[in-house]
């Protein structure tokens, strides 16, 4: 007999559903875009990151511009977790397709009647009569096939084969390989050649090079598509002291808060006092706050690609973490020798141009003095408020997607408060903003303490109509105090009789 039961379970009549709330995640700032015209990337995959020296060196060959830039970043003790490479091209670029996997060659050398489609500039091309019975390496397989393409030719990259079309630009075509129309005396090789998409197979259609504002604007897009944010930008040795640089600077510097660019300049005019043909000199007139130039006597070495990683391996979530351009170590990279030091370095001071020098007597070379092209800023000024301005946008938002709606009450903008409070309270802690002291005729003291931040907020009864209608929040006014660093001392010894 089977038992009787009288007894339901909860979820009989009370039913629970589990649901995470929506939540942003703020940019990764740590990562550094080096952008180079001297890699073998293919334009529809321009962009690659490394994590280490060795990955990285497979990508370029030991002494070159590639190289050197490598090895700043690398041999930094402090750095980010990783950079990218970025390639800018100079000239139009065709179609290309680039294999998935090969089949062996046995297989491939069984094989003389095979045969594909592929589309080429809009045009079906039926590849046959592919005698692969002599091949003895990859090498052989992609020359069978260039000789039976038209307007198009087949070669070895980075051991898989590619197809590239003749034509060059935004016009050029391409797509994936197929199977031919069946008959007697023909093999499909499509697939054993890796040419399908469903063998893993890749292509990208032609692509028109253009300057270099839109190059960089073109890698910053590739980064966006494969999930990479950059947020320091340094430019290959070929571009140095060029119009090219100026105007890769320019456009570092158009991204406002969202970038950082370090620049180098070889150019002796940069501590010229009676010159103003240098780039440095240039970006300093234009007030360029998202760029820092450094002047380096050896035109092999990347002090600029240096200078910077220090600045973003700052850890933003713990205390006391952030640091100041001066005095921080070039890791590798040496002193830069100078006619008269002394006045030269003054010169580059008044410019804001950075460099290394060591001191007398001792072995330690170190940056200075750590600016930005913008009497406004420092280099740890600018690269702080860009991460505080980060955090706090994502930090506002994930207030809109954590709550029903934020009503025109003091409780809904109490909401925006704390979380703009939670992210200034960060920025003092890792030390970016702080107390400060100011002179006050008035305090009993002679001084008054000015707030490392402080929050104001429209009041509710000033909004307007066509704001509620818009349902834009009430304005708020964020003032933070930055905290400073002292780069020199002057130092006064009494001596008593």
């Amino acid at each position: 007999m089977a038992e009787t039961q009288n007894k339901l379970p909860i979820s009989f009549d009370v039913t629970v559903s589990l649901s995470k709330a929506q939540v942003a995640v703020g940019k990764d700032m740590t990562t550094i875009c080096f952008c180079t015209p001297n890699v073998d990337f293919l334009h529809g995959d321009r962009v690659k990151t490394y994590l280490t020296a060795d990955s990285f060196n497979k990508i370029t060959t030991a002494g070159s511009s590639v190289y050197w830039a490598g090895q700043a970043f690398f041999a930094k003790s402090k750095r980010p977790r990783q950079i990218a490479v970025g390639k800018v091209f100079s000239s139009n670029q065709g179609a290309y397709l680039l294999s998935g996997g090969v089949s062996s060659l046995t297989t491939l050398a069984t094989i003389s009647d095979g045969a594909f489609n592929i589309t080429i500039d809009g045009s079906v091309q039926n590849i046959t009569d592919l005698d692969f019975s002599s091949v003895t390496d990859i090498d052989g397989v992609a020359s069978v096939i260039n000789a039976a393409l038209t307007g198009a030719t087949c070669s070895v990259y980075h051991d898989n084969l590619i197809i590239r079309t003749t034509t060059t630009g935004s016009e050029a075509t391409i797509s994936y390989a197929s199977a031919p129309a069946a008959g007697s005396g023909i093999t499909d090789v499509s697939t054993l050649l890796g040419l399908t998409e469903a063998t893993g197979a890749s292509y990208a259609d032609g692509y028109t090079a253009g300057t270099i504002a839109e190059e960089l604007q073109a890698i910053a897009d590739a980064g966006t598509r494969a999930g990479l944010f950059f947020f320091g930008w340094a430019l290959d040795s070929y571009y140095r002291d060029t119009e090219d640089q100026l105007a890769a600077a320019n456009w570092i510097n158009g991204r406002s808060f969202r970038a950082v660019g370090a620049m180098c300049t070889n150019n002796a005019n940069a501590y010229n006092p009676a010159s103003n043909a240098n780039n440095g000199y240039k970006a300093t007139e234009q007030g360029l706050a998202g760029i820092n130039y450094t002047y380096d006597d050896n035109a092999q070495v990347y002090p600029e690609i240096s200078y910077l990683a220090n600045f973003l391996a700052v850890d933003y979530n713990t205390e006391n973490s952030t640091i100041a351009g001066k005095f921080k170590d070039a890791d590798g990279i040496a002193a830069v020798n100078f006619p008269d030091i002394e006045t030269n370095v003054q010169t580059l001071n008044a410019r804001r141009i950075n460099t290394i020098t060591g001191v007398v007597g001792q072995t330690l070379k170190y940056f200075r003095e750590g600016n930005q092209s913008s009497s406004a800023w420092s280099t740890d000024g600018w690269v702080n408020v860009c991460n505080f301005i980060n955090d706090l946008e994502i930090e506002i938002l994930n207030v809109f997607l954590r709550n029903k709606k934020v009503p025109y009450t003091p409780d809904g903008q109490n909401l925006l408060i704390a979380a703009a409070s939670k992210i200034c309270n960060k920025y003092k802690r890792n030390g970016s903003y702080s107390d400060g002291m100011e002179e006050d005729s008035t305090s009993e003291t002679g001084y008054k303490v000015i707030p490392a931040f402080t929050i104001d907020i429209q009041e509710i009864s000033a909004t307007t109509s066509a704001q509620r209608a818009a349902h834009i929040g009430t304005p708020m006014t964020i003032t933070v105090n930055d905290a400073g660093w002292m780069g020199s001392i002057a130092i006064n010894v009494d001596v008593l009789a």
